[in-house]
Formats: structure tokens, C-alpha cells, sequence
């Protein structure tokens, strides 16, 4: 009998992660209702295929209707669980007895294989990404999946025994995954965002905490010190796991722990034999002090990782990351950085434009410019996420780099402001509509060997529907100058 034969599930949203969410239930035997705003002549043809294989689905103007009723309710990433209307209906299902769970909770309790789970305000995707390419090179069955990537109940037919799915995991996720429990966790940074989503910062950040909440002994837990909020959480966090610091600036103390430093050009692992050199820094391709933290949080999940792959199957012999130190700097040496982040999408006469359209908030952007030598040209703007004040230190950045900014969309009104406040000065302020219009100006204004930056530190929903439509029409544009 399968293990939702007559059982009465709900899943909400019915896009990447719930359509197949719909799917995994409905193959177990469950009854399933589907819930998504869109109506039915919005929606798309892989959701109507769902109706086929027998899911109910509740459209439009839907409230609701029976969610009640249902022993279990699934919901996808990203639906505002802290407000209205979802929190009243989680209260009134919980309270009928019913489970409300996420995707990647539904998931992670039929996953096959050890889970590497990594969160972090920002740079979860490029150390998932890292992660897997580095376990590959040392043979090992790596499969990512997660918050901005593939979900992972997709690939669980993928996964076997001897997989590792290394998975990237949001604050939405950890919202409702009580039993969620990866083998390795890593925290890479705790940042100002999502204040249209969490209540206050304070909670935004206790929930990514929750990644570490179920691992007890024979787990890890890594913490990328760099950060100095995640660095407070390091000392105050308590855990049976093993509980690991990594870093990538110099002059960070050892506390004896198994980890990984900068020392020079060269990070090291300060419990290996002989403490020799991993890696050298030059040979990190990825621009930016944080993606050499990244590298360096990367570095110690997979040596943990090859430790924990080797525990879960005895047939294979003791695993060490020495064994593979030219496989995984080749696989380093290689790297090719994701879309959107930091991205050279051209140079033309002289000037270099990048593409950092995945930078949605201040500090994200503060990273972008400390990432290229001056001088340096930002482009800034979309809809803000957070409060006009988060903004000062972004504003200061400019100020003491004597960095140009160019303001473009809805926020550009505030950002002036701001710029003003922190006594940036006029002759560095530019400000249009749309970002074709200043693009456009910042290539007017750039000398040869300038770089040009989209790093807009806003959301993009005043003139895109995502940050990835912002960024692919900025590589466009930026290609037609």
C-alpha cells in the first residue's frame, strides 16, 4: 500500500516546486487538490496535465475551498506564511489536525542519499554549485537541487544509496521543514533582505538557523566566519553536531577544529597532515573577497562530506580530500560562474560591463564594487526590499571609492536621497527611468579600462518580471552598444 493511498493532500502554488510536488503525491496514492491564483486561462499547459493525472485544481479566487479538510498541505517556496491570507489558513488546517509542510521538506523525508544543505543570504547557488562540481571530480554520484535550482523532489529518482544531493536551501524552505536534517550544513552569511517577507530581521535570520536544528552527532555544521554576524553565531550556537568554522581572510585564529583558513596565497586546512597548502588563491577564477569565503565554506562541506559518503557504505575505503587535491583544484581552476553574478557580458572599447543582476540588496552590491579594481561605474535601481536606511553603507561605499552610480526605476527617487544624505556628490549622480537609458549614459560617461556594473541592489519587479530577465536584458543591451 502506498504511503498516501486515501489521503487527502494539498498542494499550494503550482509552479517549479509544486507541480511536482502535485505529481509525487498523486503517484503515492493521495488525493490532491492543487491551489494557485492564476486562472485557468493563465495557467500553463504542465498544470493542466496535472488535472489529467487526476489532481484537483482550485483556480483564481479560489480561498480556500475545503483546504481543511486535508491531512497534509505542501507549499511551495516563497508563499508569505507570516501574513494574510496564508497564516490563517495554516492555523485552520493545523488546527483540524492536518500537517502543513514545504517542498523540500516532503522531499528530504524519501531522500535516498546524505544531504549537504547550504543557506545564507547570499551566495547559497555559487557554493551549491561548487560543491557538486568538486564532489564530481572526486567520482562521487553529486547532484544539486533546491531553492533556485532544480527542486529537489525532482530528482529524488535520480538519487541513489551512494549519492550525495547537495542541496541549496532558502529562509522560505526552512519556514516549514521541521524534520529536515542534512548530514553537512553550511551557513555562509546573515544579511539585511526579505523585509517583505519575514516579520523582522531578527526572525528572517533565527530561521536560517534551522538548517542546523535536527543534526546531532556524526553531522556538521559549518559556519563561514567571514561574516561577522555569522561569526557571533558560531561562538553562541549550540549543537551535538560538529561544529566547524571556515574562512578566507587573513589573521582569523585557529580554534582547533578541523578547518580551513587563508594563510598567504594559499588556503589550508589546519588539521591536515603536515598542514601543506590546498589551494592556491590565484587559481580561484570567481571575483570578490566573499566567493573566496565561498570556495574556502565549499572546501570543508566536501571534505566532510567524503567522510560522511564513506560511513554510509562500507564498501568503500576511508575517503580524504588529499587523495583528490589536483581533481578538485582542476574542477576550481574551471569554474564557470552562474548567470547573473558577476558576470562579463562584454568589453567594448576599453570598458567592461558586468552582470550582477542577482544582487538584490545593498551589501550585495557593496561586494560588487570592492570585486573590480576603480574605477567603477554602478548602475542601481528596481523596487527596494528593505528599508531606505540599509542603504547608507551602500551609499558611503560609493562615496569613498568616488564610484559613479547611475539610478534607474522605482527606487531611484530614494536612492537619491540616500546618495545625497551620505554626501556623495552631484557630479556622480545620474539618474533615468529604465535601465536601457542609463546603461546607455554610463557608456556615454565611461573612459577605457572602466567597468561597468549592473548590481542594482532592488528587487526587479517594477520594470521585470525576475532578476534573470533584468540580467539577460542588460547582456543583450550591453552587446548592442
Amino acid at each position: 500500500m502506498n504511503e498516501f493511498e486515501n489521503k487527502r493532500a494539498a498542494v499550494i502554488g503550482l509552479a517549479r516546486a509544486g507541480m511536482p510536488a502535485a505529481r509525487f503525491l498523486i503517484e503515492r496514492g493521495a488525493r490532491v487538490v492543487g491551489y494557485d491564483s492564476k486562472a485557468r486561462e493563465a495557467i500553463s499547459p504542465q498544470i493542466l496535465e496535472l488535472e489529467a493525472a487526476g489532481v484537483e485544481l482550485q483556480l483564481g479566487d479560489h480561498n480556500f475551498v475545503g483546504i481543511e479538510k486535508c491531512d497534509l498541505v505542501v507549499l511551495s517556496p516563497g508563499l508569505k506564511v507570516h501574513f494574510e491570507p496564508l497564516k490563517s489558513v495554516i492555523e485552520r488546517v493545523e488546527a483540524s489536525g492536518g500537517e502543513v509542510i514545504g517542498e523540500l521538506e516532503l522531499a528530504s523525508r524519501f531522500c535516498p542519499c546524505p544531504m549537504i544543505g547550504v543557506t545564507g543570504t547570499k551566495g547559497k547557488s555559487t557554493t551549491v554549485k561548487l560543491i557538486t562540481e568538486m564532489l564530481r571530480a572526486c567520482g562521487i554520484d553529486a547532484i544539486s537541487a533546491g531553492n533556485t535550482g532544480t527542486p529537489l523532489i525532482s530528482i529524488l529518482p535520480e538519487l541513489g544509496a551512494s549519492s550525495c544531493a547537495v542541496v541549496e536551501v532558502s529562509s522560505f524552505q526552512l519556514e516549514k521543514a521541521p524534520t529536515f536534517k542534512p548530514r553537512v550544513a553550511a551557513l555562509l552569511s546573515l544579511l539585511e533582505d526579505h523585509q517583505d517577507y519575514h516579520p523582522d530581521l531578527e526572525q528572517y535570520w533565527e530561521t536560517k538557523l534551522k538548517l542546523f536544528a535536527n543534526q546531532g552527532e556524526g553531522d556538521v555544521a559549518i559556519f563561514n566566519v567571514d561574516d561577522p554576524r555569522v561569526e557571533a553565531m558560531f561562538v553562541e550556537f549550540q549543537t551535538s553536531a560538529s561544529k566547524l568554522d571556515s574562512s578566507a581572510q587573513e589573521g582569523t585564529k585557529s580554534n582547533g577544529h578541523p578547518w580551513i583558513k587563508r594563510e598567504g596565497q594559499f588556503l589550508k586546512f589546519t588539521g591536515a597532515p603536515s598542514e601543506q597548502p590546498f589551494l592556491k588563491v590565484e587559481d580561484i577564477p570567481i571575483r570578490g573577497a566573499h566567493n573566496l569565503s565561498n570556495v574556502a565554506a565549499a572546501l570543508l562541506a566536501v571534505e566532510e562530506a567524503l567522510a560522511t559518503i564513506e560511513d554510509s557504505n562500507d564498501s568503500f575505503e576511508k575517503l580524504s580530500i588529499w587523495n583528490f587535491q589536483d581533481k578538485i583544484a582542476d574542477a576550481i581552476r574551471n569554474f564557470q560562474t552562474l548567470p547573473h553574478r558577476l558576470e562579463v557580458v562584454a568589453q567594448q572599447d576599453g570598458v567592461t560591463y558586468v552582470n550582477d543582476s542577482q544582487s538584490t540588496i545593498p551589501d550585495a552590491s557593496i561586494a560588487a564594487l570592492r570585486a573590480f579594481s576603480a574605477p567603477v561605474s554602478l548602475l542601481l535601481g528596481g523596487r527596494a526590499k528593505i528599508e531606505a536606511e540599509s542603504y547608507e553603507n551602500l551609499m558611503r561605499a560609493v562615496r569613498d571609492a568616488n564610484t559613479k552610480i547611475y539610478l534607474f526605476g522605482e527606487a531611484a527617487p530614494m536612492l537619491e536621497d540616500v546618495a545625497h544624505r551620505e554626501n556623495v556628490e552631484n557630479l556622480y549622480i545620474f539618474r533615468e527611468n529604465t535601465l536601457a537609458e542609463v546603461l546607455q549614459l554610463a557608456k556615454m560617461n565611461a573612459a577605457s579600462g572602466e567597468t561597468i556594473v549592473l548590481s542594482p541592489a532592488c528587487a526587479s519587479f517594477d520594470q521585470f518580471s525576475s532578476y534573470e530577465e533584468r540580467g539577460e536584458t542588460f547582456r543583450r543591451l550591453a552587446r548592442m552598444l
